[in-house]
């Protein structure tokens, strides 16, 4: 089966997951906000560290890996996240990818549904011609669901987007080096235990430029199975959309990745 086959076989049922998951929170009674699980430590950090690589030979040279890590730290006032990812990939032609990118949130609950959230994000991806990218904002978000099981919060706030180009592209009409923008930022994110040993989470970003100049969206998703206390088997899919990312530059670029995570805590 064509790759390109099997990718869309995995995002199609990863984001029917997503639905099924979703459909199951909307339809439930509504629930006071839960205290974390009994596993989970406050003010304590815990970690997941993910690794995926591939390599082919003969007929097709090529090689990839990719590396992630995942941090959480709950208190009893709220959540800091903070989230690394590096990807590279080469073949006989060349680079193919060379991607590294993190960001940090940090939500502070006002009431038990209620919380206000500021986030920080960077990201560079040189085959978008994307030196760089810096984000910040802020905002407000609601739990809608949030019990042992299930997690689903929305969000919504403002924020501020610089990019600087590795090299000068016509973008939004203009030939540019950089461009900045503030943005309406607009979110949902879930998280479910589909059994004791499976977990799916799936996050969206829609962040459309205030001056009309374009739309960034981001869809993350990934299923994970334990196959030990500290270790997983997992399968993420992104997809990243920028309105005008330049001209000869595609607009949607999407990555699938399976691989095994480490839980540190």
């Amino acid at each position: 089966m064509p790759k390109f086959q099997q990718r869309a076989m995995v995002l199609t049922a990863l984001a029917l997951a997503s639905h099924v998951a979703l459909a199951q929170a909307v339809l439930a009674p509504a629930a006071p906000a839960a205290p974390p699980p009994p596993n989970v430590k406050l003010d304590h950090w815990r970690w997941e560290l993910g690794l995926g690589a591939s390599v082919s030979s003969g007929n097709t040279e090529a090689s990839s890996a990719t590396f992630n890590a995942d941090g959480a730290r709950i208190s009893a006032h709220g959540k800091w996240t903070v989230n690394g990812r590096l990807l590279y990939a080469k073949d006989a032609k060349g680079t193919t990818a060379e991607q590294v990118a993190a960001d940090s949130r940090y939500d502070h609950n006002v009431t038990p549904l209620v919380f206000l959230f500021g986030q920080v994000g960077g990201l560079r991806d040189r085959p978008a011609n994307l030196d760089l990218r810096v984000t910040a904002g802020g905002g407000a978000g609601y739990h809608v669901i949030e019990t042992p099981q299930t997690i689903f919060d929305v969000t919504a706030g403002l924020g501020y987007a610089r990019d600087r180009y590795t090299q000068p592209k016509v973008v939004n009409d203009q030939n540019r080096e950089t461009l900045d923008r503030v943005e309406l930022l607009l979110g949902e994110n879930s998280s479910h235990r589909l059994t004791d040993n499976t977990t799916f989470k799936q996050q969206l970003a829609l962040s459309p430029a205030l001056d009309g100049s374009g739309l960034r969206a981001e869809w993350k998703a990934g299923l994970a199975v334990a196959m030990t206390a500290k270790l997983k088997l997992s399968v993420n899919a992104s997809m990243r959309y920028n309105g005008d990312p330049g001209v000869g530059i595609k607009k949607t670029d999407t990555l699938v990745v399976t691989g095994v995570q480490l839980t540190l805590d």
